[in-house]
This record gives structure tokens, sequence and C-alpha cells, in this order.
């Protein structure tokens, strides 16, 4: 009988190649309908992953490697009965023999920070996330449940499984969610599944005590999108409103990374993105940096025959700022400046060292509090002089938030301007409930200045940013990004020009609140 009895797969957002840039992912957040209509995006960015001769993903997410690493190691069933597909190919590995597909996802139903922003109910554009779209699509899909209906258990784990609870599962028809890092018990869940011993539907949580030590992590079995390698999980400063720091930190021993960074170069991905909430913190504990582990895992990496550090993933801008000479030596061996750098993803969250202390009081260490918009920008002097380039996010109505808070954090990007960087402000997401606040309707006239200086500042970078990053692109990516950067010059103005117009009649509103009524007799 064809077909296999776990099938791994993902929606189209998800198992894309994102048109050779790792970091066009984020654009799957925005609304279906809006600036980007959706079948140009499928066909410039959303690229599907590559397949073998069985219609098996080439590339696949991250941490839908693990999980399939974790199974082929186990034995659960013979190897060649676990298949990893795109969504376009399911229809070659679902079978009457199939007894779970499992479905990666990250942002289900659109509840993340940057899709609650640019789309949905509370975003700028009231339309259905891509990401959300996408995972419907599938999750809905004739072929999946047609095999649910067979009895076949649809199984959805990853980043996003927080979004899910029994109502919306019916409705969309899983039978189980998995919410946690699953690799080290995805043996056993998924022998319990296939022995039919766990009742359905349910969300299980994975206790942290079961999560693999770091040199439990399963070794790639295959590549991953954007040469993703994990160097870390976890992060250790204790940010009230992020979920990595909920999970131990731990690093991977430096000759396991290296088998992952070889096993993408075996299947042609050179291009490796190293994985970790803080880059700088590899080898030690949460709040410090060792220069010399660092140096030795960059170096061992950069040993491999053919490879490239492309990007990695995060860092922190403490540790920039504390480290100067770790940062650099890092820089000198990567070979950017800058007119070849290279990017990463980095949290500002405020400039109010008031939030700072009320929400993230770690952040900052080895400075304070009340230091952090100095650091902020001593982080971002030290990257602009070396070719590496944040790309930053402000959060949005924090709890706690005060008129002062926001201006204070205008007042810091307005200092950043002279600094190569992409700033976006994202709307604050509770994990217990959706829709605290909508971007463009519930915003104070603070928020209105905050959204002026942020676009301002994107403005001034994003071409020269844009340009230099898409050089590694596809043809078609680069021209599409091109194109781009031409709209939005083009609706800049009236972009201006809307900001403008809130910020007067919202200042008109309040000037109207506090102004004294005089009666005259």
């Amino acid at each position: 009988m064809p077909g296999y009895k776990i099938v791994l797969t993902g929606d189209r957002t998800v198992m894309s190649t994102y048109g050779s840039g790792l970091f066009y992912g984020f654009l799957t957040t925005g609304p279906t309908k809006g600036f980007i209509p959706l079948p140009i995006l499928t066909r410039t960015i959303l690229r599907p992953v590559p397949v073998g001769k069985r219609g098996e993903a080439i590339l696949a997410p991250h941490g839908l490697r693990r999980v399939e690493a974790a199974l082929r190691e186990s034995k659960v069933v013979d190897e060649d009965d676990i298949i990893v597909v795109p969504p376009r190919n399911l229809y070659k590995a679902v079978s009457e023999k199939t007894k779970i597909i499992g479905i990666y996802t990250i942002d289900p139903l659109g509840r993340g920070p940057a899709s609650t922003t640019f789309s949905g109910f509370t975003g700028i554009v009231h339309s259905e996330p891509i990401t959300a779209y996408y995972f419907r699509k599938l999750i809905t899909s004739k072929i999946v449940q047609e095999a649910r209906r067979r009895g076949t258990r649809v199984v959805v784990g990853g980043p996003g499984t927080w979004q899910f609870d029994l109502e919306s599962m019916k409705r969309l028809g899983i039978d189980i969610v998995v919410h946690g890092e699953c690799d080290k018990a995805a043996p056993k869940l998924f022998q319990e599944i296939l022995e039919d011993s766990i009742k359905i539907p349910t969300i299980i949580n994975i206790p942290i005590l079961e999560y693999p030590r770091a040199d439990e992590i399963p070794l790639l079995k295959g590549a991953t999108i954007g040469g993703y390698v994990e160097v870390s999980r976890g992060c250790g400063r204790g940010c009230k409103f992020c979920r990595p720091t909920m999970v131990p930190l731990r690093h991977r021993p430096i000759e396991q990374i290296v088998k992952d960074v070889e096993i993408n170069v075996r299947y042609g991905q050179t291009g490796i993105c190293l994985g970790a909430e803080d880059i700088f913190k590899y080898g030690a504990r949460p709040l410090e940096v060792r220069h010399e582990k660092v140096i030795k895992l960059f170096k061992s990496i950069l040993k491999v025959p053919g490879v490239m550090i492309t990007s990695f993933a995060h860092a922190n801008l403490s540790s920039i700022a504390a480290y100067p000479n770790t940062v650099r030596e890092v820089a000198e061996l990567l070979g950017v400046d800058e007119y070849h750098w290279i990017g990463f993803q980095t949290g500002i969250e405020t400039g109010s060292p008031h939030l700072i202390e009320l929400h993230m009081d770690r952040k900052p260490y080895p400075f304070k509090a009340s230091e952090w918009p100095e650091v902020v920008e001593m982080a971002f002097s030290i990257c602009h002089d070396l070719g590496l380039v944040p790309a930053a996010t402000i959060i949005v109505n924090l709890p706690g938030e005060r008129e002062s808070d926001v201006v204070r954090t205008v007042e810091l990007i307005e200092d950043l301007k002279f600094y190569r960087s992409l700033i976006v402000p994202l709307l604050y997401v509770d994990f217990t409930k959706y829709g605290s606040m909508r971007f463009v309707e519930d915003a104070k006239w603070y928020h209105w200045e905050l959204y002026k200086v942020i676009w301002r500042h994107d403005m001034k970078w994003l071409p020269e940013l844009v340009k230099g990053y898409t050089r590694r692109n596809s043809v078609i990516t680069r021209i599409f990004m091109d194109l781009f950067i031409r709209m939005l010059r083009i609706v800049n103005r009236k972009v201006e020009a809307y900001i403008e117009d809130n910020l007067r009649k919202l200042r008109e509103r309040d000037i109207r609140k506090i102004t004294p009524i005089v009666h005259e007799y």
C-alpha cells in the first residue's frame, strides 16, 4: 500500500524558501487583502520548498526537522514510514496507511505580535492574517479531513500552539495539540497515538522537566529553511511578556552544531543562520558573555567547507554594548562591513526605564534599567560601525504604559536615526486573551508620534537595507523588493499626511477635554 504511517508537514507560510531571504517570512503576518496582493506574494516571496523524488521536502522548518530526527532515531516506526512533505505533496504521502499527520505551526490563528499589529481585528488592515489563512486552508483541506475521518490523528505542534483551545480545535478538525518542546517527548507521544491510547481532542503540555538537555537535542536528518541551525535554547533574562524566557537556557555542544551545519551543506544549503535568543551569550550563564566560547563557536562553523554564516537570529543589545570587543571579533570573522552587512533581530521594546524596570529588569544587565536608552544607542552605534544591522521591535501598549513612557521611546528612536537599522512597532500580546488594543483605532496622540518617528526612520534606511539584503536573493525576489521600495516611496506622503491628520485630531480632542468651561452670567 503506498503512503506513509507518519506524515509531517506545515502550511505554506512555514514551508517556503522565502525567496532565499529567511527574514521575509515576517511578510506572512500581513493581511490577505492589503498592500501586497496575495497572488504576487506567493509567486515572489512565498516560494514552495524544493522536493525530492518521493515528494519529500528538501528544506523544512527547523522545529519540524527536530521532531523528524527524534522519531527516526527512536525507531517508533521504520524510517521508510516517515516523511516530511510540503502541503502540495500531501496527496503523495497520505493514504489509508497513514496513522498520524503532524503539522508544524508558528502563528496558526494569527494572534502573534506581528500578525495582530498588521492584520486581523486589531491590526492596521482588518483582514485575515496570511498565516491564519494558510493554516486554515491546510488543516481543513479535503485530504487532511478525509484522512481524519478514516482514523488518522491530526497532531499540531510548534511555537504557535498557545493560540488553541478545545473549541478552536473542534472547529478546525484537530485531534491533538502539543504545547512545549517535544523533540525528546515525541517518540513516546507518537507511540501512544499509534496505540490509540490518547483521548481526543486534547491539549498536551510537555512539562519543562521533560525538555531535552542540550546534548539530547536530536541531530538534523535534513536541511532547514534558511539554513537555520540552533545554537542555544531559552534566554534567562526573564522578560515577563516573552515566551523564550519561560524555558531554561541551554547551549548545544559545538560538535553537534557543526554536524547540523554539515547536513545543511550536504543538501546545498550553504548559507547558515545561527539560532539563539542572544548569540553572544553562547556557552555562558544567562547574564554574562564568555568571549572565548563565542569566538570558538564561529571559528568552528566557518571551518566547514563551503559554509557561509549569513545571519544570526537574535542578539541582546546589552550584550553588544557591554562586550564590544567580542562583537568586533565576530564581525571580523564574518568579513562584514557597512557595504557587506548581515542582520539580526533584537528587542528595544521601550525607551522608558520605568517600563524596563516593571517588565524586564534583567534585560539591561550588566547595566541598570535607568541606563537603557544609552545602552540601546551604544549598541546601535557599535553595530553601525561593524556592519551589523539590528531589526528591532518596539512594544506598543505594555501593561502600565504611560504617556511619558511613549514620549521617552519617541526620543530614543529620534536618537537612533544615524544608525543603519530597521525598527518595527508591535502590539503587546497577552497570551491569555486576544485583542487588548487596536493599532489604529485605539492609538493615543503619543502613539501616533511614535508611529511617525518609526516610519521616518525606516523610510530613511529601508532602501539601503533592501539593496544590501537582496544581493543573495533570487532574481524574482530582487525585482519584487525593488518594486516594493518604489511603492513605499510613492505612498510615503500619503502615510505622513494620514499620521499627521490623526495626530492633529487627537491633540485637539485632548485639548478640548482639559480646557475649563467658562460660564457667562
